[in-house]
């Protein structure tokens, strides 16, 4: 399953999430992977691989208190057309 990570860094916590991310504290849960991220100044994207969905959980929750996530279970086109017939 593939998952749609959206995220806004909360105010007055962007010094805190730059500290966490460059000094590699984030960690990826087993069972998922992150297929690629992309960055804003205050927000970003993220498209995660897995068929569990409490590493989604586990991984969005390290984040906790400094990034809001929005999670968006979503599918490419092929996925879309075999659903759509």
């Amino acid at each position: 399953m593939k998952i749609m990570l959206t995220w806004t860094i909360e105010p007055g916590c962007y010094d805190a999430v730059v500290k966490y991310f460059l000094d590699g504290k984030e960690k990826i849960p087993k069972g998922m992977k992150l297929a690629g991220r992309w960055h804003a100044a205050s927000h970003g994207w993220a498209l995660a691989e897995t068929d569990d969905l409490l590493a989604v959980y586990k991984f969005t929750r390290q984040w906790q208190g400094m990034i809001r996530f929005v999670v968006t279970p979503v599918m490419d086109d092929a996925e879309t057309a075999a659903v759509l017939k």
